[in-house]
Order: C-alpha cells, then sequence, then structure tokens
C-alpha cells in the first residue's frame, strides 16, 4: 500500500516519473549507440547525430524534474485529478515531441517548437496553479 502524503497518493506524479524514467533510459541508450558507432567517448565529436542525441537527452534531464516536482506540489496539495492528468499529459507529449524532433533522422523544427511551447506553458501554468492553490487555502 502507498504511503500517504497530505492525505492523498501521488499516483498521477508516480505514473508519469516511470514513464519518464523509461523515456530517459531510451534517450541515454540512443547517446550511447551514438558514441559507440562514432567511437567518441567524450562531447560529440563534431558529429550532428551524436550532437542531437545529447541534446535531446540533456534537455529532457534538464526540463524533467522540476515537471516532476510542480505536478507532486499540485497532487499534494489536493488539485483536481483531472487537473493533474491535464497537466501530466501536456509534459509527457512536450518532451515526446521535443525527443521526436532530434531523434527523427533530421531535425525537424515544427515538433521541437511544439515540445518546448508544451513544456514552457506547462511548467508557468503549473507554477501558477500551485500559487493560487496555496492563495486559495490560506
Amino acid at each position: 500500500m502507498m504511503k500517504l502524503i497530505g492525505g492523498t497518493m501521488l499516483k498521477t506524479t508516480s505514473i508519469l516519473s516511470s514513464i519518464m524514467g523509461l523515456m530517459f533510459f531510451w534517450l541515454s541508450i540512443r547517446v550511447i549507440q551514438q558514441r559507440r558507432k562514432h567511437k567518441v567517448s567524450i562531447g560529440d565529436g563534431g558529429i550532428n547525430d551524436l550532437a542531437m542525441a545529447m541534446r535531446a537527452h540533456g534537455n529532457f534531464s534538464e526540463y524533467v524534474p522540476l515537471s516532476l516536482i510542480l505536478l507532486g506540489v499540485a497532487e499534494i496539495n489536493l488539485a483536481h485529478e483531472l487537473i493533474v492528468l491535464a497537466f501530466a499529459v501536456a509534459i509527457f507529449l512536450g518532451r515526446a515531441f521535443h525527443a521526436y524532433a532530434f531523434l527523427g533522422g533530421k531535425e525537424h523544427f515544427k515538433p521541437r517548437v511544439i515540445g518546448m511551447k508544451l513544456t514552457l506553458y506547462t511548467l508557468v501554468a503549473l507554477s501558477v496553479f500551485n500559487l493560487g492553490l496555496i492563495a486559495w487555502k490560506l
């Protein structure tokens, strides 16, 4: 049985963080494959495919932790489940579009823009939403 935090289980955050963990693993494998293919152990060796894989992985690791923290905070503060789910879907889609743009064989500008917009707008919306939840409960 899951331990309760703030009177609720972090079901959505648990599911999303698990999915994102698998996505992080997949992005890590893509970098490793490129390193082996091109025999580059440090840096990108000037190889575009490796640089793209590294940035997809790096960008993921830069944005996902804060996104999951904000999502978990919303759940802890007892935000409605459908609102939390909508934020979770937006985070997932944002990161999936962004990774696709970098790893789709060549850079796809439109999915990259969609991915970054979804990610950044969701970060801002979750931040404002959490501040609103706290203000409303004061």
